[in-house]
């Protein structure tokens, strides 16, 4: 049997190494530097992303609401 917290920690920096390569990647492709990716990354896509599914979510949920009240009531 294995020792999982030592194949947990392995994919934790594995995890890691492959964050960091890209960003690094990411900051030589843009002519930026390596904080200023993770800034752009970090504190303005994932928000926007984050803000931009949660604009969609109550979208749909005004949606929904206003087909459950346009259909008929069945009651069983």
């Amino acid at each position: 049997m294995t020792d999982l917290p030592a194949r947990i920690d392995h994919l934790i920096r594995l995890a890691y190494w492959y964050c960091t390569d890209f960003m690094v990647n990411l900051a030589a492709r843009w002519h930026i530097s390596y904080n200023e990716a993770n800034t752009r990354i970090l504190l303005l896509l994932i928000p926007g992303v984050v803000g931009l599914l949660l604009v969609m979510r109550l979208i749909q949920w005004v949606q929904l609401r206003k087909l459950r009240r346009s259909l008929p009531s069945t009651s069983f």
